[in-house]
């Protein structure tokens, strides 16, 4: 009778500890970092755009308007689901939106890419991983340009609004005596990009009171910031 009972307490530790071990796999499932990029119909992002142009001879010139992209219809090709976004700008408040641009992207278990003008660019590559690094310009015939990624699960400031995960996109950041050029792209978990900014300014080369001073001889700058969203809770 003890060796009967022995038995079954000995498979009733196995079966417990089966569980314990399919439990322990369920709570801690791999993340899904295409959440950092969401795509459905009916999603809408709208930015505040500040764009600076400089010259020499004369007066930077700034620019402010708003520009919002709306996920519109989908399409199958070949068993990928694409998406036809929307960009429109609004010049003031008063002002109606207006169709700037139709481009299509898609995404799935690898990467997101976007199509501009006929042109595909790699958006973002899974999995986020900050020793991961990817030339935007794979799929066309422009020159390399390497991105990667940086303060992955960081959380990111934009105003008075902070988003607690976010990993940034990063690419040419440096900065001379001689020019600055900027890329960055900030994602936000479930929200999508948040914050955007590119640069490319040569400082003033033509006297030596202006070298090393950081005077803008020509260039620009252009700010993205996110302003709402269908998916701002």
């Amino acid at each position: 009778m003890l060796k009967k009972s022995s038995f079954y307490v000995g498979i009733l530790l196995i079966l417990v500890g089966i569980g314990g071990g399919c439990q322990k796999d369920t709570t801690n499932p791999t993340p899904d970092d295409s959440t950092y990029f969401p795509l459905q119909t009916g999603d809408y992002w709208i930015y505040q755009v500040t764009q600076e142009t400089y010259s020499l001879t004369n007066a930077p010139v700034k620019r402010m308007y708003q520009l919002q992209e709306k996920v519109g219809n989908s399409y199958s090709q070949n068993g990928q689901l694409f998406f036809l976004v929307e960009e429109s700008i609004k010049l003031s408040t008063q002002s109606d939106w207006q169709i700037n641009a139709i481009h299509t992207v898609y995404k799935n278990v690898s990467e997101v890419i976007s199509q501009e003008s006929n042109v595909p660019t790699v958006r973002l590559v899974f999995p986020i991983s900050s020793t991961t690094s990817w030339n935007v310009n794979t799929y066309n015939a422009n020159p390399d340009t390497l991105l990667r990624y940086q303060n992955s699960g960081q959380s990111f400031s934009i105003g008075k609004q902070t988003f607690d995960r976010t990993v940034s996109v990063v690419g040419d950041n440096d900065s001379t005596l001689v020019d600055q050029q900027k890329y960055q792209r900030v994602y936000a978990q479930d929200i999508g990009l948040i914050y955007r900014e590119n640069a490319s300014l040569a400082f003033c080369q033509s006297t030596p009171d202006c070298v090393g001073k950081g005077i803008i001889a020509s260039g620009s700058r252009q700010k993205w910031e996110l302003v709402s969203s269908n998916r701002l809770k």
